[in-house]
């Protein structure tokens, strides 16, 4: 009878792991990739990432530094819920990107043009590569302007 017990005790737990996912509490791939697109469209990202531009561009350091850090923020969450080690990766390449291109843009002593033309230099083949995996992974992203 304890015999009985214990493997529908087994069964019942192997069904609740099955329905909850992997018990590391974290996202597969696809179910990452649905998070990140169902939460940028929440965050409003792609209008959110033109507003810090215009920001940018009109002078207003502060306002883009604070969107920008709303969508670094963003990606350090994705990152860390996802169990796709090559997703982390490219998110973390993202956000450190992203955080050398605020600190550029935000620099007071480059004009613009020195700032862009620094930021176009910050991206190399090897970050290419890796930040490319994103858009390989969450093809959704992409047609959200990503």
């Amino acid at each position: 009878m304890l015999k009985k017990i214990g493997v529908t005790t087994a069964v019942i737990a192997l069904g609740l792991s099955a329905l909850t996912g992997c018990s590391s509490g974290k996202l597969s791939t696809e179910e990452t990739c649905t998070w990140l697109t169902d939460k940028a469209k929440e965050l409003s990202l792609a209008e959110t990432t033109d507003s810090a531009v215009q920001d940018m561009l009109t002078g207003d350091g502060d306002s883009f530094k604070a969107k920008m850090a709303e969508i670094t923020a963003f990606l350090q969450e994705a990152s860390d819920k996802t169990e796709d080690e090559k997703l982390a990766e490219a998110l973390q390449a993202s956000i450190d990107q992203n955080n050398q291109m605020i600190e550029l843009m935000t620099d007071n002593d480059l004009t613009l043009m020195e700032k862009s033309s620094k930021v176009q230099g910050l991206r190399t083949a090897e970050d290419s590569k890796t930040m490319d995996y994103v858009n390989t992974a969450c093809p959704s992203l992409a047609e959200l302007g990503q």
